[in-house]
């Protein structure tokens, strides 16, 4: 994955870390997956004491879990539009277009045309999976994850928005977490939410590379935080 800039080095590899972060947690889940199974790893994780002992608390932080972002990122849009900060309106409708590209479209596309059942709705014993093809039914949408792209994307531009590497650390963190409470509410496999995952990473990285650096590097909307410049 190459990417470098001239004006925000920092940012460009800040980027890159997460990215590679990301990337090892989605080996580690491969890995898991290959292992023991789609459906046998939904049951587990499902049926575990401490998922059935906080059922509606994970419900809630699965219900709820992405929309902090959404107002973190509109407030950066609106308050870099009225005090004339253009890079911060930049990263919001970087996010946005990120946003778009995967978990709006790519996403959507691929579940509409797969068609996959959900682990919840499907009529196979052990949460086996079953593809029908193309279907608007929303119970056989489950391949990719809708929630782990839009989270992962959350968390990788949350890292890029703030200095500390620890910060970065907890978004990822929750990103995790999100997606691994869509397996606890057998709403997705683990191949869904790596997928998702991928998906997210590729869409922030087209966003990234081709729009975003673009930007601040050909008309540099000074101040820039000065972290990103190095």
């Amino acid at each position: 994955m190459n990417l470098s800039s001239p004006v925000c080095p920092r940012l460009a590899r800040r980027f890159g870390r997460v990215a590679l972060v990301f990337v090892l947690l989605m080996a580690a889940g491969t890995g898991a997956w290959l292992a023991i199974g789609d459906g046998e790893l939904v049951t587990r994780v499902h049926f575990s004491h401490w998922v059935q002992s906080h059922y509606v608390w994970v419900r809630l932080f699965t219900d709820y879990g992405l929309y902090p972002f959404y107002f973190i990122f509109l407030a950066l849009f609106l308050y870099g539009h009225f005090r004339s900060e253009r890079w911060m309106k930049l990263v919001a409708q970087a996010y946005l277009l990120a946003q778009l590209l995967g978990s709006g479209l790519t996403v959507r596309v691929l579940k509409m045309v797969l068609g996959r059942a959900r682990p919840d709705a499907t009529p196979l014993p052990g949460f086996e999976s079953e593809w029908i093809g193309f279907t608007w039914d929303a119970k056989y949408h489950s391949f990719p994850s809708g929630h782990t792209p839009d989270i992962v994307t959350s968390a990788v531009f949350m890292a890029l928005v703030v200095r500390a590497p620890w910060a970065a650390g907890l978004f990822i963190l929750w990103a995790l977490a999100l997606s691994l409470s869509r397996l606890a509410l057998a709403k997705h496999y683990p191949s869904d939410a790596l997928a998702g995952a991928l998906i997210a990473l590729a869409a922030s990285y087209v966003v990234l590379r081709y729009w975003l650096l673009p930007r601040l590097e050909r008309h540099p909307p000074f101040p820039l935080p000065n972290w990103w410049r190095g």
